[in-house]
């Protein structure tokens, strides 16, 4: 995806990765659950699968890559449906304890033995308040 910001500023930091179980809270699919399969921070978008999709239609066209019979590919047309990316505020992360859509917190954990410390995402409901890592 193309950047989307001036040169000498930085992305937003994201606090949705990879993995991640996401419900999103607004739009076509709002209260539907699916797991983030890309994260954009340079463009503030996730990709969730199964999730947002939309229909690309495509005409039929040789793909200019040789097969093992040295024939060129062709590249199937019609109407094919792929997931979009998400604006990262559409959606909000589950938490895999308490199982509700919670905002992201931050805590920082002592290593054993180790002066660094850890910075670690955690659920911010008040009753669960456990580690999303």
């Amino acid at each position: 995806m193309p950047a989307k910001y001036k040169p000498g500023e930085y992305a937003a930091k994201l606090r949705i990765k990879r993995g991640d179980e996401v419900e999103i809270i607004s739009g076509k699919d709002k209260g539907k659950r699916g797991r983030v399969l890309h994260a954009y921070p340079q463009v503030n978008k996730v990709l969730v699968e199964g999730l947002n999709i939309i229909v690309k239609h495509q005409k039929p066209r040789q793909s200019g890559k040789t097969g093992r019979s040295g024939v060129q590919q062709l590249q199937e047309g019609g109407r094919i449906e792929k997931p979009a990316p998400l604006f990262v505020p559409k959606v909000m992360i589950v938490c895999p304890h308490c199982n509700r859509p919670t905002r992201v917190g931050y805590s920082y954990q002592e290593g054993e033995g180790k002066p660094a410390q850890r910075k670690r995402r955690n659920c911010k409901h008040p009753e669960c308040g456990q580690t999303l890592d």
